[in-house]
């Protein structure tokens, strides 16, 4: 038995089993935590109908985070084209001070 106090663990990222799945496939799931360390505001999007995030990375990498950080999935090549036609359709939206920072949260 331990004298600590019940801390909760540090919060972060964490693969879904989904995410585990999918890097299996190929799919670029471990570059989701320096994407979203590197990621500033103008990287990170909402998805109004569930509020999961989508991280913009590098070589047109996308990831899919849910609100309390589990990561789901990561695709690429996701074109600057069709992420502004996920823009334009109201699939995603640009995230707002205050979730930026709950996202950046995750990582530190």
């Amino acid at each position: 038995m331990s004298d600590q106090p019940n801390i909760p663990p540090p919060p972060g990222i964490s693969p879904s089993d989904h995410a585990r799945l999918r890097s299996t496939q190929g799919r670029p799931i471990g570059q989701v935590v320096n994407d979203a360390q590197r990621a500033g505001p103008n990287d990170v999007f909402v998805q109004p109908e569930d509020g999961r995030f989508v991280v913009r990375g590098q070589s047109a990498r996308e990831h899919v985070i849910e609100p309390d950080g589990e990561h789901v999935t990561s695709i690429q090549p996701r074109t600057d084209s069709a992420h502004r036609k996920r823009l334009r359709d109201g699939t995603i939206r640009p995230a707002t001070p205050e979730e930026f920072a709950r996202f950046k949260s995750f990582v530190g």
